[in-house]
């Protein structure tokens, strides 16, 4: 199954697959205070930009500010620039001033007036360039908390699933897990303390370098002696340290370990009743090696803060050449020279691999080991085996992640962009093969177009987990099933395993292999087209007016055929299946529930499906258009056709591709409004409604209005150079 095409999936499955019926056979093959204008250019579309130069660390330096003092061993760098500046650009924006208006109208007071003396005062500080850097050490740490946090998952769930157990065989399930003490697990934890010991003696608190930017001389003093008298107040028991590294000066507390054990040892008689005196020695002779070292800083018009487990770790560089805008790691801030930067974030590939976790195993083994020897309930060899699997099947999905050396870039380029560079890949997408159907987004009035390729490998691995999560669930039921307990909640779980595994699954088992036969037959590239180009069908009961005037949305999802002939073998599976499961309703409940006919229509080689009953218009008719090329699902025959005729026409962008296009939906809703003040009678029924309508119309078209200067949200992820790329792109005129 191809998880991509998941919303699609949701459809009623006879108006997803109708095309299918057709009997042809599968073809042999298939700046700071400058006003918005002056910094937003004007918007294009998004394209895989040319070959940039590369910058000098210099250059690099007077983009990014302190990154150019950072040592290059750094594993997490984020700042923001230029914030105030950002701040009165979007206060320039009219949608602003359109909510400052109808505010103060009701409130009677102006909110950029109530916040003005607040950002006057705040400027100084935050205005400039403020960041958060983490030195070396920080993905070991997280390393660190990903095992007890999967540990913990672990035990979280034995307790459940042990609890769940015991209470099927005493006949109160829902009883057995509601009394769970919430400490077990955590004691569980607690006394799992000894395999973490090598994580516990190797701790060290990561390094932390934090800073603001201020230009003003005085507003710095004041903020650094704030800073020193925080210091002042915590250094009871700690020594004084000064130091220097790269020529930031810093001086502050110096907190031994020696001193923080001693302090411990007043609990010890409680730490060794939780965790075990061996265990406990070996915490206290870990900590009393270590250290934690806070202290204040300069580097000429920087103020710093830093946090860490040594002087040593403090990450600051000897100059711009040995610091990390130096970095070949850095490159992809050099295609922004030219636009204006507010964000930039940066992290090592080795913190991203360290971070990810494994943590469905660790639930599926802690379910295992819960319900394992616990007594009455049974042979639970097969619920573990299946239990085991999880573990294997997330860690094959898993093997799919390629971690790279995170950026991620806030810009003013067209518009505001936020462009994310490398990271964690999930393998999700195919990111080499072009798309054919990008031209379906180019047509008029078209509110929203997506198009991707799937990773066939991702999504065959994701699906066989999906099937095993739902095998287990299965089994589990099953296993309840035949408990010999007396009990009602059994004996209704029993009841309806028996009537779902008698009457019900051979026949969805039929219908999700229809489902596997149609995805096999479909490509991996999807499209998806929401356009206004439809009027409104004559559906009873809409005012004529209405139906005359208005517009309705059409909606489609494309893909490629690759074979015909399995799409023809997915409907009857399919169809035999909702067929005998509607026969089987009806029998049980004594309905009357039978699955339509479809009609067809068919010129040369495509053939379109829909319902009768389900038709108002050429422009509303649910239905399946399919060719030899094409597999089109719609809301309208019309759009499936014309879609049909332009799909494969071009050859361009990879990955996925989105566009929400904000001039058609603000025209449609102007519109609608339009139509609601004419025949508000109508459609309100009479009554106060319509003039309250009309009352507060002229407002919600000046709030429209104040929307121009937005025309479209891009998204857009691809490759460029080997690394992966994910631009948001909000385009502004």
């Amino acid at each position: 199954m191809k998880l991509l095409r998941a919303p699609v999936l949701l459809l009623p499955v006879p108006f997803f697959l109708l095309a299918s019926c057709d009997d042809k056979q599968a073809p042999e093959s298939a700046g700071g205070g400058e006003g918005v204008a002056e910094i937003i250019k004007e918007g294009v579309e998004e394209v895989l930009p040319p070959s940039v130069s590369a910058l000098s660390p210099e250059e690099r330096a007077g983009m990014l500010g302190f990154a150019g003092h950072l040592a290059p061993d750094a594993e997490l760098f984020m700042a923001i620039y230029d914030g105030a500046g950002m701040v009165r650009n979007l206060a320039e924006l009219d949608v602003w001033q359109f909510a400052r208006k109808v505010v103060e109208e009701e409130e009677g007071a102006d909110p950029q007036d109530q916040v003005a003396e607040g950002a006057a005062q705040a400027e100084p500080f935050l205005g400039t360039e403020m960041f958060l850097a983490f030195g070396a050490g920080l993905g070991t740490q997280i390393e660190a908390v990903n095992e007890v946090q999967t540990r913990m998952s672990y035990h979280q769930f034995r307790v459940l699933a042990r609890a769940f157990a015991e209470g099927a065989v005493n006949g109160d399930i829902e009883g057995g897990v509601e009394g769970v003490d919430d400490d077990a697990w955590l004691e569980a934890l607690v006394g799992d303390v000894g395999r973490f010991m090598p994580q516990i003696e190797g701790a060290e608190l990561p390094p932390v370098l934090a800073g603001l930017r201020i230009t003003d001389e005085e507003q710095m003093g004041m903020a650094e002696q704030q800073l020193r008298d925080l210091l002042g107040m915590a250094a009871e028991g700690a020594e004084p340290v000064d130091f220097e590294k790269g020529g930031a000066s810093f001086s502050g507390n110096r907190y031994k370990g020696e001193m923080l054990a001693e302090q411990a040892e007043q609990d010890r008689e409680e730490m060794d009743e939780m965790v075990g005196t061996e265990n406990v020695d070996r915490i206290l002779a870990a900590l009393r090696e270590k250290e934690i070292v806070a202290c204040v800083g300069r580097l000429d018009d920087y103020l710093l803060i830093y946090l860490g487990g040594s002087v040593e770790g403090c990450p600051v560089a000897d100059d711009v050449s040995s610091s990390l805008v130096a970095d070949d790691r850095v490159s992809f801030i050099d295609g922004f020279k030219d636009s204006k930067v507010h964000g930039f974030v940066f992290g090592d590939e080795g913190m991203l691999e360290k971070s990810v976790g494994t943590g469905l195993k660790q639930i599926a083994e802690g379910c295992r080991d819960g319900i394992k020897g616990v007594e009455g309930f049974g042979d639970t060899r097969e619920l573990a085996a299946l239990l085991d699997m999880v573990g294997q099947r997330e860690q094959a999905l898993l093997d799919l992640y390629d971690p790279s050396t995170l950026g991620a870039v806030i810009s003013l380029d067209g518009g505001a962009r936020f462009d994310l560079f490398g990271g964690g890949d999930q393998g999700a997408l195919d990111f080499e093969s072009p798309h054919r159907l990008e031209s379906l987004g180019d047509g008029e009035d078209v509110l929203f177009f997506a198009n991707w390729t799937g990773n066939a490998d991702y999504e065959e691995k994701a699906s066989d987990l999906i099937e095993l999560l739902v095998e287990t669930a299965y089994a589990t039921a099953g296993h309840l099933a035949r408990l010999d307990v007396e009990s009602e909640e059994l004996a209704q779980v029993k009841g309806g395993f028996e009537m779902f595994d008698g009457m019900f699954r051979e026949d969805l088992l039929k219908l999700w292999d229809g489902l596997a036969a149609m995805e096999n037959g479909l490509g991996d590239e999807s499209a998806f087209v929401v356009d206004l180009k439809a009027g409104f069908p004559p559906i009873p009961g809409v005012p004529a007016g209405v139906v005359e005037e208005g517009r309705f949305p059409r909606m489609s999802y494309v893909a490629p055929v690759e074979e015909r002939a399995r799409l023809q073998e997915s409907w009857k599976k399919i169809d035999e299946a909702v067929r005998a499961m509607l026969a089987t309703a009806n029998e049980m409940g004594d309905l009357d529930l039978h699955m339509l006919d479809p009609t067809n229509s068919q010129k040369d080689d495509i053939v379109t499906w829909y319902f009768d009953a389900l038709a108002y218009s050429d422009d509303l008719k649910p239905s399946v258009t399919v060719s030899d090329d094409w597999f089109l699902a719609s809301t309208s025959k019309t759009q499936a056709l014309d879609l049909m005729a332009e799909a494969g026409g071009s050859e361009g962008r990879k990955g996925l591709w989105a566009k929400l296009d904000l001039d058609v939906l603000r025209a449609y809703v102007e519109e609608a409004l339009k139509i609601v003040e004419k025949n508000g009678d109508e459609i309100m029924g009479g009554g106060g409604d319509a003039e309250e309508f009309r009352k507060n119309l002229p407002r919600a078209m000046e709030g429209l209005a104040s929307l121009e200067e937005f025309q479209s949200i891009t998204v857009h992820e691809r490759r460029e150079n080997g690394m992966r790329r994910a631009t948001l792109h909000f385009h502004l005129r």
